[in-house]
């Protein structure tokens, strides 16, 4: 024996509405000795209620659970209720006032029918957009715990990785051998915990702290400063806290990077940080001398299309992390035209002073 599911409530609204409007129009047919009129009336309601177990068969093919199910039927009926309600509330008005009602029930079969089967359709689509929010946060949750897992074994496996190394450090025959296991292992806890912060900050399970992006910057040029070709004009505060996590290093990083990239024959990058208290904002402006600003950056496209398989990069180009983190971080990126010819990017974040909540990083 078949369970009952709510395709099965839906089935026996739309039936109902039928074996009315059935039993209505012959019932007119022998008071009013003519079919035609009554005919062209159940083609309208009973056509409609008609709908309804055409759709409610449509709902049954669905990969809908049980409990979504009958979550439509519970729209399709309160659907039906409702519109039945609201016309006989005309009614009442109109008898109110004194005015004849001439046959009610036609008009209120069409009504019910029609909250019937929109009460349905408006539920099935409730159901699926509840549906795919559920898999989305479970999406997200699985790359949040496959991120935690990942962190937590790599930087494990580096750890001992290192500490072995630093062991045969003094062994003569295998000490560079080791000192370079040990740099490149070092250089790959450095990216695992970027990155995680990076994953943390998109992901929103960052604990947000005070990090200074003065300090960051001085970092991050600093490991372009031996590249004799780029020209790096830096101006920058002695300190600049900002609310973020680590995941700023990314943000100046990809900047930079950029701008280098896209920078004229001599290679001058220009970068400032400002510290506004008043607007409770940081500044970070990074400038290049290149042909500046591609159309699809200029007119704001590069950030609010989705990401195409044309990019190279899946979307997830620099530029485009620059922006994601900053969102993240509750601030913006802002492309312009530089004074020096090419593009110029400002990224504010927010600012936090030192009597702001949050640890120092």
């Amino acid at each position: 024996m078949s369970t009952l599911r709510g395709h099965h409530a839906v089935s026996l609204i739309g039936a109902g509405l039928l074996a009315a409007a059935a039993v209505h129009h012959v019932t007119e047919i022998g008071a009013i000795g003519t079919s035609a009129g009554p005919l062209l009336a159940f083609a309208l309601d009973g056509g409609i209620a008609v709908t309804v177990l055409v759709a409610s068969r449509r709902i049954a093919r669905r990969d809908l659970s049980p409990a979504e199910e009958w979550r439509v039927a519970r729209w399709t009926a309160t659907g039906t209720v409702l519109a039945v309600a609201a016309f006989a509330a005309t009614l009442a008005v109109r008898a109110f006032e004194g005015r004849p009602l001439v046959e009610p029930a036609f008009p209120m079969l069409v009504a019910a029918g029609v909250g019937g089967l929109g009460g349905a359709v408006a539920g099935y689509y409730a159901v699926r957009q509840a549906a795919e929010a559920r898999r989305a946060r479970d999406a997200v949750r699985a790359v949040s715990f496959v991120n935690h897992l990942l962190r937590h074994d790599l930087r494990n496996d580096l750890s001992t990785i290192r500490g072995y190394a630093d062991l045969l450090d003094g062994d003569g025959e295998g000490a560079d051998h080791a000192a370079t296991v040990a740099s490149k292992a070092a250089e790959g806890l450095d990216r695992i915990e970027a990155t995680s912060a990076v994953a943390d900050a998109i992901l929103g399970d960052a604990d947000s702290s005070r990090v200074d992006l003065a300090e960051t910057t001085r970092g991050v040029l600093a490991s372009v400063a031996d590249d004799e070709s780029v020209t790096v004009e830096a101006d920058l505060p002695e300190a600049a806290p900002v609310a973020a996590n680590d995941g700023v290093r990314s943000i100046v990083h990809n900047l930079v990077e950029n701008a280098i990239e896209h920078a004229g024959p001599a290679v001058t990058v220009r970068v400032s940080v400002r510290v506004d208290g008043d607007a409770g904002e940081v500044a970070l402006v990074v400038e290049d001398d290149g042909s500046g600003l591609p159309p699809e950056i200029r007119d704001g496209s590069f950030f609010a299309d989705e990401p195409s398989a044309a990019d190279p990069n899946g979307g997830v180009s620099g530029l485009r992390l620059v922006a994601t983190l900053a969102g993240a971080y509750g601030g913006s990126l802002t492309p312009g035209e530089s004074p020096l010819g090419g593009a110029r990017f400002a990224v504010r974040l927010p600012h936090a002073p030192a009597d702001s909540t949050g640890s120092d990083t």
